[in-house]
């Protein structure tokens, strides 16, 4: 096997339950690129957040950011995919009418998202949106400033909700359910695995030489896009159903311990 970049998604993949990157992580990154290896967290996050998670690391990664709307190679960005601003404006109108309903936008400088009450709201835009401004008029930011994702918000209730209620997008947006909590909608096709096949490009490899892990159906395209494809013990059915392997789950350190064997190389 000739493996040349590995891709992990973060939330129920990479992190465990309490959010926390595996033991041992930055040492096996660092191994794996002395044999021409490169790592890439492929998540639903923006940029900013990817990039400060991995501190003094995070040069050394690859990026993919915002499920496959924006690619970085380190602090180089790639590629940044923007929605039509009708399109945009549209799923605002819409989260407006919606109630226990809310958005964060992501464009090329952050997340921003208008004056929310919701704490349950507040507390996970912090999580996936480190940097993030609060605007006095989202809909009007939206009109002058290109939007690479419309991430939603409906506690608990996302693929209940939200899916019904944006059913009339699915023509002219991909939408995804990306948690319990969340949907993004994003360009039509854009997806983890489009991110891949730019990466490839950039880093002159081919699909066949990749890696990757996830455990939602946000993850569906970016298995597909890979030669070898994991899908946790902890994910969604669906997707077990369509990976090549299954390997332990994210409280188990399934990525580390995958990766660990797949190559021989001894845990530090």
């Amino acid at each position: 096997m000739s493996i040349k970049l590995i891709a992990a998604d973060m939330d129920g993949t990479l992190l465990d339950s309490q959010k926390r990157l595996p033991e041992g992580l930055f040492s096996l990154i660092h191994t794996l690129r002395e044999r021409g290896v490169r790592f890439a967290p492929a998540s639903g996050r923006q940029y900013y957040t990817l990039y400060e998670q991995f501190g003094e690391i995070a040069d050394e990664l690859v990026y993919i950011c915002e499920n496959g709307s924006v690619v970085c190679d380190g602090a180089r960005m790639i590629s940044f995919e923007a929605m039509p601003t009708d399109e945009v404006c549209r799923s605002i109108e819409l989260v407006r009418a919606l109630p226990g309903v809310e958005a964060i936008v992501s464009a090329r400088h952050g997340g921003f998202y208008e004056t929310a009450d919701d704490p349950a709201f507040l507390a996970n835009a912090a999580q996936y949106s480190v940097r993030r401004t609060q605007v006095p008029d989202l809909l009007e930011f939206c009109r002058h400033e290109p939007v690479c994702k419309v991430a939603v918000y409906c506690k608990g209730r996302a693929e209940e909700v939200l899916i019904p209620a944006f059913h009339a997008f699915a023509e002219t947006s991909q939408l995804v359910v990306s948690g319990a909590d969340w949907m993004d909608l994003t360009r039509p096709g854009m997806n983890k695995g489009m991110a891949i096949a730019a990466l490839c490009k950039s880093l002159h490899i081919t699909p066949d030489e990749c890696m990757a892990f996830g455990d939602y159906m946000n993850d569906l395209e970016l298995l597909q896009a890979v030669g070898e494809s994991y899908a946790m013990a902890n994910g969604h059915e669906a997707l077990k159903a369509a990976a090549k392997h299954i390997c332990p789950s994210n409280d188990e350190d399934g990525v580390c311990r995958t990766i660990r064997q797949v190559f021989g190389i001894d845990k530090a």
